[in-house]
């Protein structure tokens, strides 16, 4: 059959050598190379170290890695799957379907720590603290809303945040401890992929934005800066409630709320100290100037050389 005696089809095959957008195959190669699972790195080789932690300090650790397995859940259940519908290419629907299962190893990582270094009843009351603390709840309510009935824009940009904004600073009792090898190199391989994800989405995100008119544009942008800074005022009362606040902490969500802003091409809206944990965070994360170089060149129609390993190094 001719192509236009086609159209009335739904599906078709996806042909990857016919490519709408070039820079899907390059963040699904991106991903794919990425590709870890949370049962192969020893986390029981951190054993003997987490015994020696204080009790307060190994119930703040499993109570804020329930939490962050809660975003995570609700990424790879709710948060992913509603961007499907907003598409652009066919390509990307396949970059969003491995988006989603990396969201559930995610999820699941924080399991496998806590059959490793927890009883089961410990476990039991880490996630049953994630499942019902009150601003917790709160939070996930107002990304839920979003997901719901957010423009795509809107959904984007919440995503993003929620990888990053609202998830780092639960991940900062871990990062700062200097015996959990294993489970500090868990963490960071979450993060990367996070990172990862959040460049893909912001990418799409810009691509939408740059088609708005000038005034739908300050918007979005007012729009986005507002719904931010409420969440962040949400999570810091969730970290405040349960005495999980303090300086460093904080600021490490600044930093991941302005990291998750700069993704979407927009300005910080906190002051950050640059701190050594922030230092080795933005070495494992992408170059943002290299990244934009090579989004420009993966879609530039006048460049057909062919690309190199080199070329997917961030």
């Amino acid at each position: 059959f001719k192509e236009e005696q086609m159209s009335y089809l739904y599906y078709k095959a996806i042909n990857w050598d016919e490519i709408e957008d070039n820079f899907d195959k390059y963040a699904w190669e991106q991903l794919t190379s990425n590709f870890w699972l949370d049962i192969r790195i020893p986390v029981t080789n951190d054993k003997e170290s987490w015994e020696q932690l204080l009790t307060t300090e190994k119930q703040q650790m499993s109570q804020l890695l329930a939490s962050a397995s809660l975003l995570a859940c609700l990424q790879s259940e709710f948060g992913t799957p509603m961007l499907r519908g907003d598409k652009r290419t066919q390509q990307e629907e396949a970059v969003l379907n491995t988006v989603t299962f990396m969201k559930s190893v995610h999820a699941k990582s924080c399991t496998t720590v806590f059959r490793t270094l927890l009883t089961a009843q410990q476990s039991k009351e880490a996630f049953h603290f994630a499942d019902y603390e009150p601003n917790l709840q709160k939070e996930t309510e107002q990304l839920i809303a979003v997901f719901q009935s957010g423009t795509s824009l809107q959904k984007k940009a919440v995503f993003i945040l929620t990888e990053i904004g609202l998830s780092v600073g639960k991940y900062y009792p871990i990062l700062k401890q200097t015996n959990l090898a294993n489970l500090e190199q868990l963490v960071l391989n979450i993060l990367r992929g996070s990172e990862i994800f959040c460049a893909y989405i912001g990418y799409k995100f810009r691509l939408g934005f740059s088609e708005l008119e000038n005034k739908q544009q300050e918007q979005i942008k007012s729009w986005v800066e507002n719904f931010f800074s409420e969440l962040i005022t949400t999570e810091t009362a969730f970290l405040t409630a349960n005495n999980y606040e303090n300086q460093d902490l904080l600021n490490l969500c600044y930093w991941g709320t302005n990291y998750s802003l700069n993704l979407l091409g927009m300005g910080p809206i906190y002051s950050v100290k640059k701190t050594s944990l922030i230092e080795k965070l933005e070495r494992i994360f992408i170059d943002q100037n290299k990244f934009s170089q090579q989004v420009a060149a993966a879609n530039n129609e006048a460049d057909t050389e062919d690309m190199t390993d080199d070329d997917y190094d961030f």
